[in-house]
């Protein structure tokens, strides 16, 4: 990826249904160049819309799961990928050789795929399961740093504004929007009225309500390696309780940072990050102990592979293969 594509995928990342036309004002390109540029990556695997209801937290009990696999951790691995219930999916170093981010409709369902399905796998020695109390930052607020904040305030005004006290149950209608829009979040009117048998008019309707009411979640993503960003870590750390509702912020708005959990459990906060070099993991420690001091890191985990990450299955790559829908 170059700085233009980067761009684009910037320009997605905050407003991921905005129009070519609007994409290349603000970047100061030709839609249609905008356009090719965002197709040719999305037909390489190497970037993508996903959809999904609510953010993690909110569309039901959510777990971080490790997992001690014996050494059949990609065995392990492609068994869950097709599971609605297992999001996203870490081959790891350390301590765990997988970690889930495992959500459910309810605690007993929830209860039952930890208990039933990740119970009863064949190699597994160990599983620990750390239950999420309140999610932070998640990876669709994560950005390429390629845009100025006047260009990212220009997207923001072309965006649907969300209400949150709008919040309801979904028709069958608008579970059927947001099917179409799982594998594609970018998806015309037009397209998702053939998959809907729904009139355009009525489709466009359906998502800019889904968005304002802030149901839907659109989650524009790319490949680690092309981002600039390669290195995947994950850090357990563990935070005075008094202080955590107010570091935990503090740590999500670190460009670095993906994820930020907090968890109940011993280690009460749990993060992951992107980095560009494999030496910015102790770098970044060394900066979280420097301007943190009540943080203590525990422990951490380097990612050696992502097979699955927010329903999408990945090649040994990192490209996108195909969409699995989370439970909702």
């Amino acid at each position: 990826m170059d700085d233009l594509d980067r761009r684009v995928v910037n320009a997605l990342q905050v407003n991921p249904r905005a129009s070519w036309a609007q994409v290349g004002a603000v970047l100061g390109i030709d839609p249609v160049t905008a356009s090719r540029r965002w197709q040719r990556l999305r037909d390489h695997g190497d970037v993508w819309i996903t959809a999904y209801i609510a953010p993690p937290g909110e569309r039901g009990p959510v777990a971080l799961v490790e997992i001690d696999s014996a050494g059949h951790s990609l065995e392990i691995a492609d068994r869950l990928a097709d599971d609605p219930q297992c999001a996203s999916i870490d081959i790891a170093s350390g301590g765990r050789d997988l970690l889930l981010t495992v959500s459910a409709h309810d605690l007993p369902r929830l209860t039952d795929y930890l208990l039933h399905r990740l119970g009863n796998l064949d190699h597994v020695r160990a599983v620990r399961t750390h239950p999420v109390t309140r999610v932070i930052a998640e990876g669709a607020d994560w950005r390429l740093t390629a845009l100025t904040e006047t260009e990212q305030a220009r997207l923001r005004e072309s965006a649907v504004p969300t209400d949150h006290t709008r919040r309801r149950e979904l028709t069958d209608q608008e579970r059927a929007v947001l099917d179409a829009l799982v594998a594609d979040g970018r998806a015309s009117t037009t397209e998702l009225a053939a998959a809907t048998g729904l009139n355009p008019r009525r489709a466009r309707d359906l998502v800019r309500d889904l968005l304002g009411s802030g149901r839907l979640t659109l989650r524009t993503e790319l490949r680690a390696a092309a981002s600039g960003w390669p290195i995947y870590a994950w850090f357990f750390l563990r935070v005075p309780a008094a202080a955590a509702t107010a570091i935990s912020p503090r740590l999500g708005a670190l460009p670095e940072i993906r994820t930020v959990l907090q968890i109940a459990g011993p280690n009460n906060v749990i993060m992951a990050v992107w980095l560009r070099e494999l030496t910015d993991v102790t770098g970044l420690e060394a900066a979280i102990e420097t301007h943190l001091p009540d943080v203590e890191i525990i422990d951490r985990a380097v990612v050696l592979r992502t097979t699955k990450r927010a329903g999408v299955v990945l090649d040994p790559t990192g490209r996108r293969m195909r969409t699995v829908p989370m439970e909702a």
